[in-house]
């Protein structure tokens, strides 16, 4: 199986590590964050990782190459930032019938990408257990399946459960990426496009109770480092 991974911001939170390299260069415990996800990947098994590249992509390819262990390397450029939809729609063509979305900055161990891989639904948005989950986005779920993720909630949400950053997907999520509508921020979000799957009852989900290392600021990075 291929898997998808999302290298393509600079992480403005993380100012000024990520001023002359992007973020996925930044090191945590004397190692790029990419490799930590390449490293989980290719535990699992994944033969083929496409890593989508933008803000100084060059560095990214001249670290790692066409290959990282035993598994190949291939990157495609998202030029312009314009969300996590549109940047895993620069992979359309690529990635074979069923493929693994992950981000450069959310490190999980090979256990969840081997529970992913196993799933048979069209696609699967792994979830985690949260205290405060109206700081993230709060999946909403009924018996097996995924029925929503709502942003950042303004209104307290009955669900503890929030969207990890690690999904598998078939590739009749392409034309649903390239019809989903961009978002108040100005970006294309694959929130949104899960959501349109969701709506016809084509998302499942798997609830990881595992080490998840979600780095997002300095902050995070620090904390994590301890």
């Amino acid at each position: 199986m291929k898997a998808v991974v999302l290298a393509a911001g600079q992480g403005v939170r993380m100012l000024p590590l990520t001023k002359e390299k992007p973020k996925a260069l930044v090191e945590l415990k004397g190692k790029p964050l990419l490799q930590h996800v390449l490293e989980s990947l290719e535990k699992a098994g994944v033969k083929k990782a496409i890593i989508v590249v933008g803000f100084k992509g060059e560095l990214v390819r001249a670290h790692f190459g066409k290959a990282f262990k035993g598994m190949k390397l291939r990157y495609v450029e998202q030029r312009i930032p314009m969300g996590t939809a549109h940047a895993v729609l620069q992979a359309k063509g690529k990635t074979g019938k069923r493929f693994l979305v992950a981000y450069c900055d959310v490190i999980v161990n090979s256990g969840l990408w081997k529970k992913l891989m196993k799933e048979d639904k069209e696609a699967v948005v792994a979830l985690r257990e949260e205290a405060h989950p109206e700081r993230f986005g709060v999946a909403l779920v009924e018996g097996k399946l995924l029925r929503q993720i709502v942003e950042k909630p303004k209104k307290k949400m009955k669900s503890n459960l929030v969207n990890l950053g690690a999904c598998l997907f078939s590739n009749s999520l392409f034309p649903v990426l390239e019809k989903t509508k961009m978002s108040k921020r100005g970006e294309f979000e694959l929130t949104d496009s899960i959501n349109a799957l969701a709506a016809k009852d084509k998302v499942g989900f798997a609830v990881y109770r595992g080490k998840c290392l979600d780095i997002g600021t300095i902050k995070d990075l620090r904390k994590c480092e301890r």
